[in-house]
């Protein structure tokens, strides 16, 4: 004897699937909320360029006064092209490159001096001097910050929020 199963019942509603105002409601709530959460991306990306780009300079800033005090002869940093945002290079005194540094892109702004030499002391030249970097993004929103790159007078590098 074969067992069979019993018949199944038709119902006039399928379980599966969605309603169309259902569908509807939900693709609106999905609209509502990526609208409010594209310009906190947009912002928190430009805030991380702002970073990053900072972080770079400092520990290229902290690299070249280490390389100066080490080769014990001076260190020098250059822009690539007309501006930092290009990217910079660090030249030791008979002009070798010592490490490059690619550009930024998403219009990130760096404002600083034409060049920067630290001494074999890893000091800079003159005496009392410092130098500022100042770090932002072209499109800023409201809440995104500048970072301010500073070197003291001892030639130690610093970073901080906000403009210099």
């Amino acid at each position: 004897m074969t067992r069979r199963d019993p018949p199944r019942r038709q119902t006039g509603r399928s379980a599966a699937g969605f309603t169309l105002p259902e569908a509807l409601i939900t693709l609106m709530l999905l609209s509502i909320l990526s609208a409010l959460a594209v310009p906190m991306f947009r912002e928190l990306v430009q805030n991380n360029r702002v970073k990053t780009a900072s972080f770079e300079l400092f520990l290229t800033l902290n690299l070249a006064r280490s390389e100066a005090i080490k080769r014990a002869s001076p260190v020098t940093i250059a822009p690539l092209g007309s501006g930092w945002e290009a990217g910079w290079r660090i030249l030791d005194e008979a002009g070798k490159v010592i490490k490059l540094q690619p550009g930024f892109s998403g219009g990130v702004l760096i404002a600083g001096p034409n060049t920067l030499v630290f001494e074999k002391d890893g000091r800079l030249p003159q005496v009392g001097a410092t130098a500022a970097f100042d770090i932002a993004v072209t499109n800023q929103a409201s809440s995104v910050h500048g970072r301010c790159v500073r070197v003291d007078l001892a030639g130690r590098p610093t970073t901080r929020k906000g403009g210099c």
